[in-house]
């Protein structure tokens, strides 16, 4: 996303050093595992294998035995060592689901304090080569699914450490082991009934089969580790790196990846610097992935990063302190690896809570339990004649709203303590810290948990109260949802930079797919006179909303497409309930509230204009004669339609719309030149729908004018829906030549009425839909205007689609769910706390205090989830 130069917490500056202070820099390793469990290194405890690489690397440093990762897969987990920030912050929050594209990463920060940063291996979170632009260094496998890899190799990684010897580096590398399919060792180096399974393991013939071929590719980790090491040794690099050696989350095993519990989030972290990290110390320090980045560059001499989650622990390796943080912080959305099931946890050193936010439903992974891996289905099998089998199938898939664990007594949290009254406090405070958290990092709970958790629509609207807020907030998250308390008014003088531009000229803005809803408010003054394509409020709408704003004395002069509201509209976007005053000028393509409708190939439904008006100057200043390619168009709504190519569309739908005030094209003497009440140019779209729309131009100026499309449309009674559209009989069209109109609207189409008529409020009543007690507010003797009026909370909202099979209905105190069936149902608020769960033959009333809340519901194996606001 292109951005102006604002400075936020995401996108934090730090000076660059001197060249001289660069060679001075010692060096940083981080070598990371693949879905590895912490529990098999020998140094931790581990009894299956020998790791003397990696043990070698806590004999000669620290070893860490409280690291966690806040979310047990490879993206989000990545994503946080990366970044310093926490999964809701930098946006990887569901597996494989890209990083804000405004965040910094250690590839941008180690680079400002003089490094060269590489990455070899593993390359999750994939294809973002803004957000993280690490040196590829060859030698490991990148892909962590390969089947039987290649053995990697330490050429690429020597070559790198050897390279502009006056400058430090700072590389990651990135193994795949002992990420699935675990093929990739040999396995004939254990006996299978000579192996120790964890104690959450159902021990059966192939669990053990599989483990020791897991164990084989631990082995491999090991190996790798000492390739670094030696490596570092052969470049004469060894004693100046700070070499990290991390677990990353655990295997993908039950309770292991894809969990919160320990076996999951619970990670290694050794860390080798003889000069300042004594030999064979051990710390319990409670350390997090958000973390290492501060550490990195504090260890580098770098000023502190504002607004990272992570906290440097570089005193607790150098061991000046032995304590680093209260609380360790855990989320869990299961999109897009199994059904929804929203997680979060917190933490101490000795206690853990796990909130389970949807309790009511069992819990399913697509690896794991759905339709299952080889492990889970012979755990299925023994179970159905050893208890203590089905105890743990049990305790996996059917999970209660809050777990305690006690991680000293319980490590492998078998043994669930939240029932027990004595800890009741402790659950309480427990749950304070953790919903403090949540809202600090913005974390929606359930509702990031679905299919488009960064629709705007599922996203807690941010009030936007000054200009300084547009520049601060808006521009730097262009999928947001925004709400204006107050008017805005632009100073005199100054050139408006549409949202999504980076300065005022920028011909190739980012695209804005959130929603902005003024309330009723109003932005003055917005003035923009380049002459630069893309003007407007926004330079591009893509599949966003804009609606109850008032835009009051525009002045833009800009060139195809300009808009009042949009250069160009895209992707089923909606304008509703808007208004347009001032002036509106290009070189062609300008309307009064969008430039052009363009075409879109993802979104295929249409873009909506609904309860609009337009009050202004509307002027193409081009002289072109050309026609099909460039026309001079100017339109009192809309300049220009794409025709559809292909797949690639651009509908439109326009109801209980006006236009008043003057439109005009420069050319006059060629047909090129079009002026359209509506619409300037629809390129032979036919996907336009026209209802309840009047034309109530003073003047309407070209050579081929039209009351509400011109040109490029051969057959006009194509054109989808026509119905109720409106002029004045004194406006009158006058053609300079052309031998006729531009396009010609079928007889019966249009109803001439004298202007005078459409100042009475008995026509809108007696011939339209207008709805004067919500959207529109009439003055006798003017044209309407809008208004905002709030829902009434006195009626109730109803929270349900045409197809769904119940109905919510918000009342006082609470809401009442109807189906028709016997369902189960829960509310959480915004933050994913359970409010209530109730069961029910066919109706129930769930109370409820004021807020918002996400309802789910659950009929035999169906499930609903909707949005309700109670009043």
């Amino acid at each position: 996303m292109k951005t102006r130069s604002f400075l936020s917490a995401l996108t934090p500056l730090i000076a660059i050093p001197t060249i001289a202070q660069q060679q001075d820099k010692p060096n940083i390793v981080i070598i990371l595992a693949d879905d590895m469990g912490t529990n098999e290194i020998g140094c931790y405890g581990g009894e299956n294998l020998s790791t003397p690489n990696i043990d070698r690397l806590a004999d000669e440093g620290i070893r860490m035995t409280n690291t966690y990762a806040s979310m047990a897969m490879s993206v989000p987990t990545r994503a946080s060592l990366y970044t310093g920030l926490y999964p809701a912050h930098h946006g990887s929050y569901q597996n494989h689901k890209a990083t804000y594209s405004n965040v910094k990463s250690a590839a941008h920060y180690m680079a400002d304090l003089g490094y060269r940063v590489g990455r070899a291996g593993k390359d999750h979170p994939a294809n973002q080569p803004v957000v993280y632009p690490f040196e590829k260094i060859d030698g490991f496998t990148v892909n962590c699914v390969a089947s039987k890899p290649a053995k990697s190799t330490p050429d690429g990684i020597k070559a790198f450490m050897q390279r502009d010897a006056d400058q430090p580096f700072c590389l990651y590398v990135c193994s795949i082991h002992s990420h699935m399919p675990w093929d990739a060792g040999d396995a004939s180096e254990f006996n299978a009934s000579d192996i120790k399974l964890p104690p959450n393991c159902v021990d059966n013939e192939q669990t053990r089969k599989e483990f020791c071929n897991y164990l084989a590719e631990i082995r491999l980790l090991d190996d790798e580790v000492g390739m670094v090491y030696d490596a570092l040794e052969e470049t004469g690099e060894l004693d100046n790196t700070l070499v990290i050696f991390l677990g990353e989350q655990g295997p993908q095993m039950p309770f292991g990846k894809w969990t919160l519990y320990r076996y999951g989030t619970n990670s290694a972290f050794i860390a080798r610097y003889p000069k300042a990290i004594q030999a064979g110390t051990v710390s319990d320090a409670l350390v997090q992935y958000e973390d290492i980045l501060p550490t990195m560059i504090d260890f580098a001499d770098g000023t502190p990063i504002e607004g990272l989650d992570g906290m440097s622990c570089l005193g607790v390796l150098y061991g000046d302190k032995t304590e680093h943080r209260k609380w360790a912080y855990g989320i869990h959305n299961n999109i897009p690896e199994g059904d929804s099931y929203p997680i979060r946890s917190i933490q101490d050193k000795r206690y853990k809570l796990i909130v389970n936010l949807t309790p009511e439903t069992d819990y399913h992974c697509k690896y794991m339990t759905n339709p299952g891996s080889s492990m889970w289905k012979s755990w299925l099998e023994t179970a159905q004649a050893n208890p203590d089998a089905q105890r743990l199938v049990d305790h996996y898939l059917t999970r209660p709203a809050f777990e305690l664990y006690d991680l000293q007594e319980d490590p492998w949290e078998l043994n669930n303590l939240a029932a027990q009254p004595e800890q009741a406090e402790r659950i309480a405070t427990m749950r304070a810290a953790l919903e403090a958290w949540m809202e600090q990092q913005g974390d929606r709970g359930a509702r990031m948990d679905i299919q488009d958790p960064e629709s705007p629509d599922e996203k807690t609207p941010v009030a936007i109260t000054s200009l300084e807020d547009i520049d601060n907030i808006v521009r730097n998250d262009m999928t947001g949802n925004y709400y204006l308390t107050a008017d805005i008014e632009i100073p005199e003088g100054m050139q408006w930079i549409p949202i999504g531009a980076s300065n005022p000229n920028d011909t190739d803005p980012a695209r804005f797919s959130g929603i902005i809803d003024g309330r009723g408010h109003s932005i003055k003054g917005l003035t923009n006179t380049t002459g630069t394509a893309f003007k407007g409020l926004f330079g591009r709408m893509d599949h966003g909303v804009v609606k109850n704003l008032n835009l009051v004395d525009v002045d833009i002069k800009g060139a195809a497409p300009t808009g009042g509201v949009t250069g160009a509209m895209i992707g089923a976007s909606t304008i509703q309930c808007v208004s347009v005053t001032g002036r509106i000028q290009a070189g062609t393509e300008a309307g009064g509230l969008v430039g052009r409708v363009a075409r879109d190939p993802k979104h295929t439904d249409y873009n909506r204009i609904y309860d609009c008006y337009v009050n202004a100057d509307v002027s193409a200043t081009n002289l072109s004669t050309n026609l099909i390619n460039s026309p001079s168009c100017a339109g009192g709504i809309v300049g220009l339609v794409h025709g559809n190519e292909g797949s690639s569309v651009a509908k439109l739908d326009i109801q209980r719309v006006y236009f008043t005030g003057k439109v005009s094209s420069a050319q006059m003497t060629n047909n090129a030149g079009n002026a359209g009440g509506i619409i300037a140019i629809t390129q032979e779209q036919h996907a336009i729908r026209m209802t309840e729309v009047l034309c109530l131009a003073e003047s309407l100026t070209a050579h081929t004018p039209n009351y509400f499309y011109s040109r490029r449309l051969s057959n006009p009674n194509y054109i989808e829906h026509m119905d109720k559209l409106y002029v004045p009989e004194e406006l009158k069209l006058t053609y300079a030549g052309d031998g006729g109109v531009g396009a010609q609207i079928p007889a019966g189409k249009i109803t001439k009425l004298p202007e005078a008529t459409f100042r009475t409020k008995a026509f809108y009543d007696n011939n339209l839909s207008w709805d004067f007690d919500k959207f529109w507010n009439m003055n006798e003797g003017e044209y309407p205007t809008l208004k905002y009026v709030e829902d009434d909370p006195t009626t109730g909202s109803i929270a349900t689609s045409a197809s769904s099979p119940y109905r919510i209905i918000s009342q006082a105190h609470g809401v009442q769910i109807q189906f028709g069936a016997p369902f189960s149902a829960s509310a959480y608020d915004l933050a994913g706390r359970l409010a209530v769960t109730v069961t029910a033959n066919d109706q129930a009333f769930l109370s409820l205090a004021k807020g918002s809340y996400i309802i789910h519901i659950t009929a035999g194996t169906n499930q609903y989830s909707d949005k309700i606001a109670v009043y």
